[in-house]
């Protein structure tokens, strides 16, 4: 997909409580109520006229809210990219310009293409994923207004960071690389410590003594929440003998959800399987994810600690 250009941008509720949201989604168009403003009067750009028919006593600033958004759906030009919320996911679209009027004296713009839910590289649009700033117009409580973080949406949609975040993105990299070094250096007790201080900042929680549990684990972990159970093996070296052992004890075991095979310096047979490897519930870490789970759960301090 090309890159996505718009000079502006507005956010769209597709009916009451969401009442559209599905129907336009599948069907590629924009919808919008307001049955009772006069659809000609629209197309012709009778503006003040349509303004002047509401009655004497209609909150007159009200009135023009109402007035300016029906005016934006009839008029934003192709180029203006459209967003709605939907299923914890954001969508996008650019529409034709004609405006029709359907029977029961709903508007609609029909979609160019389609409505997606992903970005250019294809990846989801998960509002989990979103700045809170952009996620704020769903609190917009008409029916259409301009999105404010215009540049932040286009960033998102195309895959790429506004410069600060990236400055920040590339420092936090350098970081994890400044780490790895110090993590290839532990002893294999403090890198057994390691593991099992990562997994308990991700709230696991130990059912046995590291290294004691019994000869295939290092490290028998529940989840509190869910009660899901893993596996844990630490290895300071392994070979790719050592990894198909594992893979095939993990085989025969019961009763855990997942493996996680760990070593800071695994030979390069080794590597190039784990990176060929089928079963997503064999988890592989190397060097590189023991570097970047110590600094997402805070544990620089500690690894510095030990180094120094």
């Amino acid at each position: 997909m090309t890159k996505i250009e718009a000079d502006s941008a507005c956010y769209i509720k597709l009916g009451q409580s969401g009442e559209w949201e599905e129907e336009c989604l599948r069907d590629g168009t924009l919808r919008l109520g307001y049955h009772d403003l006069p659809h000609e009067r629209c197309l012709q750009g009778a503006w003040e006229e349509i303004r002047a028919a509401y009655p004497t006593s209609a909150n007159r600033g009200a009135v023009t809210r109402h007035i300016n958004q029906v005016q934006q759906f009839y008029c934003e030009p192709v180029s203006t990219l459209w967003v709605t919320f939907f299923a914890n996911k954001l969508w996008w679209c650019f529409a034709d310009a004609e405006v029709t009027q359907l029977n029961d004296l709903t508007k609609i713009r029909r979609v160019v293409d389609q409505w997606r839910d992903t970005d250019v590289l294809g990846d989801q649009l998960l509002k989990g994923r979103l700045s809170g700033k952009l996620l704020a117009v769903q609190g917009y409580q008409g029916t259409i207004c301009a999105v404010r973080e215009h540049e932040y949406l286009l960033h998102k949609l195309n895959g790429t960071m506004e410069p600060h975040v990236a400055i920040a993105q590339a420092a936090a990299e350098r970081l994890v690389h400044s780490l790895m070094p110090i993590v290839k250096n532990l002893h294999p007790k403090d890198l057994e410590t390691l593991v099992d201080l990562i997994f308990r900042q991700g709230g696991w929680q130990r059912t046995g003594v590291a290294g004691e549990v019994e000869r295939d684990i290092d490290l028998d972990l529940l989840s509190p929440i869910t009660q899901e159970r893993i596996a844990v093996q630490v290895k300071s070296r392994a070979s790719l003998a050592t990894f198909v052992h594992y893979q095939e004890r993990f085989a025969l075991m019961g009763g855990f959800s997942r493996f996680y095979f760990v070593t800071h310096s695994p030979d390069p047979r080794l590597v190039h399987a784990a990176a060929v490897a089928s079963d997503p519930s064999f988890v592989f870490w190397g060097i590189e994810e023991l570097a970047e789970q110590a600094v997402r759960h805070g544990l620089l301090g500690w690894l510095i600690d030990r180094a120094s």
